[in-house]
């Protein structure tokens, strides 16, 4: 039992309210990677999309397609590009781009290419293994983009679809403008940028915020929290004025009594931060009005209650006036929200993940085949072992000499033939019967894992691993950001005191088999 139980009933409501001795839902948790002192953080920054803002997914990715399409078919494409619709399983986050082969990859924490399509195919093993044997592959640079940000999932579709239109419709185009792989993705970047750009998107998402934003009623509370527990609270977002003046007036505006707008949430407010350049040499600040209008250069660091666009880290770190591993940055872009901040600045990080609560959904409903398949890797990597000493045993086993063994102590020559020849046929025998105990669980493992992989995902498996290990996603996730969690409000439950342990992990020879 809580002390809070203990204390009066209308106490125990107001501290409910607060936030105060709520148990999270499995989904909602906060997990960390290194240990984080949440009473030593004094400032918390947050990105805007996908971090405060939460989209629904299959309505932006029906809009961004749609828009994009237009000014493809503007730029020539074809008016059948228009039967390209949104497949929110066939694009995740974690992705690569190989745009010279027309190809998406998804890798391992080591660089190996575990899956492969091609446009809308899936390629064979052998295939995938003769095009990325070698590892490391994406330092190759142009070749390979990364799908880093949601945002992206919309641009994931239209190239596989464009591929697959290449491939099988190729009279669609003229031999003089049917383009190649690489200028198919360069026009749907390009497409896709100038429709963020030119507010394509952001003017629609404006008109009818509801239709394409998740409401999210802990989230004003979740700010409030931190507030009253003494932190700094910053937005720095690369979203520009008008765009975050409504999207913030749609998730905070009239949310609780004591804020009479979104701004008084935040003590700083920076949009069209221009990241991760701004952790770098950044730009000077320019404070803006709501609607975008500049008011002026600012000379210095950023002031409270303004809303400033562009700037630098150091003059936000000055401006916050506390250490920079006492500020932690909250946001959804692996490399411009997590990578860059911890790399440059020292600052801690917490990445937002919206895949997290169906991938911890699914690890729950499959936990029996997910732990069967602990089981089954643990002996079938056993059995290779054993596979592969019988098979040098046998190749010994073949070149040992009758002479050799009447020196060792065999009563003859005859008798050393008949000896050389059995221990070859029992060393055979042993090692085509492990052989084949070994294809048989390696099918077994491969159609518990199929089966668990589609359950994730049909097409790419859980975005977090890969070949039995961390994706290359999931390599990131862990090697950068301290904590990781599926929404800002997560944070509604627990306490600003809070000391976020990391479990410690095990080298390999520190286990025991």
């Amino acid at each position: 039992m809580s002390i809070a139980d203990e204390l009066p009933q209308p106490l125990q409501r107001v501290l409910r309210t607060l936030g105060h001795e709520l148990s999270a839902p499995p989904t909602r948790r906060i997990f960390t990677n290194r240990d984080l002192d949440f009473d030593q953080i004094e400032a918390v920054g947050f990105d805007m999309d996908y971090t405060l803002a939460r989209y629904r997914q299959a309505a932006l990715d029906e809009l961004s397609l749609r828009v994009t399409v237009e000014k493809l078919e503007a730029r020539g494409y074809p008016d059948a590009i228009r039967r390209v619709r949104p497949d929110p399983e066939f694009a995740v986050r974690g992705l690569i781009f190989d745009t010279r082969l027309g190809n998406l990859l998804k890798m391992d924490r080591h660089g190996y290419v575990g899956r492969v399509y091609h446009g809308l195919e899936k390629l064979s093993r052998d295939e995938r293994k003769r095009l990325y044997r070698a590892q490391r592959i994406v330092r190759e640079q142009g070749r390979y983009v990364h799908v880093d940000t949601l945002f992206s999932l919309a641009e994931v579709v239209l190239f596989a679809n464009l591929v697959h239109l290449i491939d099988n419709e190729p009279q669609l185009w003229s031999d003089a403008t049917r383009p190649s792989y690489e200028q198919a993705f360069r026009d749907v970047r390009e497409a896709i940028d100038l429709a963020h750009q030119d507010d394509s998107i952001k003017t629609k998402i404006k008109a009818n915020p509801a239709e394409y934003i998740v409401e999210d009623p802990e989230l004003a509370p979740t700010l409030h929290k931190l507030r009253s527990a003494g932190k700094r609270v910053f937005l720095l977002t690369n979203s520009y004025a008008p765009y975050s003046n409504a999207v913030m007036t749609f998730l905070l505006g009239g949310r609780l009594p004591s804020y009479e707008d979104w701004t008084k949430y935040f003590d700083w407010m920076i949009v069209g931060a221009q990241k991760p350049g701004f952790f770098g040499e950044g730009q000077p600040f320019l404070e803006v009005r709501r609607d975008g209008t500049v008011v002026g250069e600012h000379k210095g660091p950023p002031l409270k209650n303004r809303i400033y666009q562009g700037g630098n880290r150091d003059g936000l770190q000055t401006a916050l006036g506390v250490p920079a591993d006492a500020v932690l940055y909250v946001g959804d872009h692996i490399y411009g929200d997590i990578v860059q901040p911890k790399k440059s600045s020292g600052w801690r990080t917490a990445l937002v993940v919206d895949d997290l609560e169906h991938e911890i959904s699914v690890r729950d409903d499959y936990a029996v085949a997910i732990r069967e398949i602990q089981t089954l890797s643990i002996l079938r990597d056993r059995l290779v072992e054993d596979v592969a000493h019988e098979r040098h045993l046998q190749r010994v086993v073949s070149t040992i000499k009758p002479e050799a063994l009447v020196d060792a102590g065999a009563s003859d020559l005859l008798a050393a033939t008949q000896m050389s020849e059995q221990g070859a046929m029992r060393a055979r025998q042993r090692f085509d019967r492990l052989r084949k105990h070994a294809a048989h669980l390696d099918q077994q493992l491969r159609a518990r894992a199929a089966e668990v992989d589609a359950a994730f995902n049909p097409y790419w498996g859980s975005v977090f691993a890969e070949r039995q290990d961390s994706s290359l996603f999931g390599a990131q996730l862990e090697e950068y950001a301290c904590l990781y969690t599926s929404r800002v409000s997560n944070f509604y439950y627990v306490s600003p005191t809070r000391y976020f342990r990391a479990p410690h992990g095990a080298m390999p020879h520190w286990r025991r088999f």
